[in-house]
């Protein structure tokens, strides 16, 4: 009988272990959207963004600089908008050091300068529509800066390319950022990324929602949308740790199974004598 009982004890602490270290199931997505192309009434891109299990708030440019960034996993914007006065650049920052992703399509563009964005008064950019650029090429693919990067995974300079427009400028001058791909001449940068905080920045000159918003509806299936779900998704930490409350409790789990062993083989003793 002791041997049983210890049996069953045994197995009962290493479920209730495995418990404790098992990653704990994330929810959706959750984006905060703003920009003069990105809207909600477009059913092609709102298709698209559900269809990758995405949920999105959307906010006009000229509130977004009051709109609390708390509860979202990710932001992005259209760079051909006004956001307005305000700390809405500092917010982001604050967002991005805390975990968050920001992604920002054709930053320098619209009524916002370049040094208006986040990290941005180091980077340079030339509009080049008409025509903009059709060709884009992955950098250094044999590398972890080109195909290897998670903002590149899944995706080939083909998929990226022949979106009429796929691009509508060039960065010239991307500061410490690091470039992902380019038009295929050394200097002309279309997507850069940098770490900030426990976050990341994501600049690109590729019509990301034009494309999945368009009449050609490429869809959820489509490399923009695959691009738009790698970089909401980025992880700074991809591999789950357990929470020093878990490591607590199973410190816990496991005291009381050593005592608990201690005393079944003292019944044991006594049983026997």
């Amino acid at each position: 009988m002791p041997n049983q009982y210890k049996t069953r004890l045994m197995a009962g602490c290493f479920a209730v272990a495995l418990l404790l270290l098992a990653p704990v199931p994330s929810l959706a997505t959750k984006l905060l959207i703003s920009g003069n192309s990105l809207g909600d009434s477009n059913p092609n891109l709102m298709n698209a963004i559900t269809g990758l299990g995405l949920t999105a708030d959307f906010v006009i440019p000229a509130n977004f600089a009051t709109t609390n960034l708390n509860g979202y996993d990710a932001v992005w914007l259209d760079g051909f908008s006004l956001y307005g006065s305000g700390n809405w650049s500092a917010n982001l920052v604050t967002f991005m050091n805390g975990g968050g992703k920001l992604l920002v399509q054709n930053p320098g563009f619209g009524s916002e300068g370049m040094s208006s964005y986040p990290l941005g008064a180091q980077l340079s950019a030339n509009f080049t529509y008409p025509p903009g650029q059709e060709t884009i090429v992955i950098v250094d693919t044999t590398s972890p800066v080109g195909a290897n990067h998670p903002v590149n995974q899944g995706l080939s300079g083909s998929g990226l390319s022949g979106w009429n427009a796929s691009a509508y400028g060039i960065f010239t001058n991307i500061g410490g950022f690091t470039g992902l791909t380019t038009t295929g001449t050394a200097g002309e940068w279309i997507t850069i990324v940098s770490p900030v905080g426990a976050g990341y920045v994501v600049y690109t000159q590729q019509g990301i929602s034009q494309y999945l918003g368009g009449s050609s509806n490429p869809g959820a299936g489509s490399e923009a949308a695959l691009f738009l779900k790698n970089v909401v998704t980025l992880s700074s930490n991809p591999v789950p740790e357990p929470s020093s409350i878990s490591l607590f409790l199973l410190g816990l789990a496991f005291t009381g199974l050593m005592t608990m062993v201690k005393t079944s083989k003292q019944v044991s003793l006594n049983h026997k004598a």
